[in-house]
């Protein structure tokens, strides 16, 4: 476990922080992190941004930001960061779906770890 957390750390995930909000508990953090590289809001949010609907895009983005903070998975964060705020405004985020994709390469390296 040591070694997964290390490497999350060399991706430049903020593992400590996260940790902390895990009360230290590695395992604990482990299986939320397991869960949510499952978690449909993946595929729902690649849904929404295709058909241009920014309501539930800006929903589901948020949603995964929300999570992404929680687990300290800081590139991944800044990434839906930005498209969060543009979707707040009612604004679908250029390059959106590129975006995403770097979204989804970056949680294929997690479960790689995994």
């Amino acid at each position: 476990m040591a070694t997964l957390l290390n490497e999350l750390r060399a991706m430049g995930c903020d593992i400590d922080e996260a940790l902390e909000r895990f009360l230290d508990n590695e395992q604990f953090y482990v299986e939320c992190l397991e869960k949510f590289l499952d978690d449909g809001v993946f595929s729902n949010l690649e849904t929404s941004l295709s058909s241009s609907n920014i309501e539930e895009s800006f929903q589901n983005a948020h949603n995964l930001k929300g999570v992404c903070a929680n687990l300290g998975l800081t590139p991944m964060y800044t990434i839906i960061y930005d498209m969060v705020e543009d979707l707040r405004v009612g604004k679908m985020p250029e390059n959106a779906i590129e975006r995403f994709h770097q979204i989804q390469k970056l949680r294929d390296d997690i479960k790689q770890l995994l």
